[in-house]
């Protein structure tokens, strides 16, 4: 069985091309293009501040510069919640879209999951940026925003590990994409993306719901996010430690998963 990154070296060119028409068709015929990969986070953005800042009155911990900035808080979570997401999702419907392609010509089916992968990734990328400069242009930034991209990379890790297996499953059940969107839209009001973890009651009917919030694995990528970018501080070695496992083991069980179907996809697609 083939690596994941021995894979993607002999495939190269072709990873390259899906990911090239994924860019491509992403916004095709579409009068503004990119600028849609940017207002539709910052649509959402303004909405969750309005609700939950001042219709709730939710205050967000101090940035690093001292100042509360409910949208900048937010906008720091979302971009990790969307990549994270983004794979999952999208590795389903990456999957299915070849099926009629595959059927002309033969390859590997993990090289469209990796090319729209990376074309995904270089979306996040332009958020990201646009994060960055908005911090600098408010004076809250530091050296542990250095790390913030490798937070991304093993999210993205972490998320697409997760596709790979409900990619494989949604073959042979498409039902398997609309549980997994409900379950997504369930986990994003249960992580605290939207709003402070300190808006949690430590227990309830006598279970830690805060300890069980804290311990949800998305939730330790958003938060490494956030120590970097928003609250200007390094992450605690027990943070890396949790979000290099998480994302290491499940990719690689994914990719496992994934490529012992192989032989099994090449007939349901």
């Amino acid at each position: 069985m083939n690596s994941p990154i021995s894979s993607a070296k002999r495939y190269l060119p072709l990873v390259r091309n899906f990911a090239r028409r994924e860019l491509k068709a992403r916004y095709k015929r579409s009068v503004l293009g990119w600028t849609w990969s940017l207002l539709s986070p910052l649509s959402t953005i303004v909405v969750y501040s309005l609700v939950f800042s001042v219709f709730f009155r939710a205050s967000p911990p101090a940035a690093g510069n001292g100042d509360q900035n409910f949208a900048l808080f937010l906008f720091t979570g979302l971009v990790v919640w969307l990549f994270f997401s983004g794979m999952i999702t999208g590795s389903m419907g990456w999957l299915a879209s070849i099926g009629d392609l595959r059927r002309k010509v033969y390859f590997p089916p993990e090289t469209a999951i990796f090319g729209s992968a990376a074309a995904l990734g270089v979306q996040t990328a332009i958020e990201s940026a646009v994060l960055v400069a908005i911090m600098i242009f408010v004076g809250n930034v530091g050296l542990p925003v250095l790390i913030f991209p490798i937070v991304l990379v093993l999210s993205g890790m972490f998320g697409l590990g997760i596709g790979l297996f409900v990619a494989v499953a949604n073959t042979h059940y498409r039902d398997v994409q609309y549980l997994v969107g409900i379950i997504l839209n369930a986990l994003f009001f249960l992580v605290p993306i939207v709003y402070p973890i300190d808006i949690i009651p430590e227990r309830y009917l006598g279970i830690p719901i805060r300890s069980l919030v804290e311990a949800n694995p998305v939730n330790q990528f958003v938060a490494a996010a956030r120590e970097s970018v928003y609250l200007v501080e390094w992450p605690s070695l027990q943070r890396w430690a949790a979000i290099t496992a998480y994302a290491t083991i499940v990719f690689v069980l994914g990719w496992r998963f994934f490529t012992s179907r192989s032989m099994e996809l090449s007939e349901d697609m």
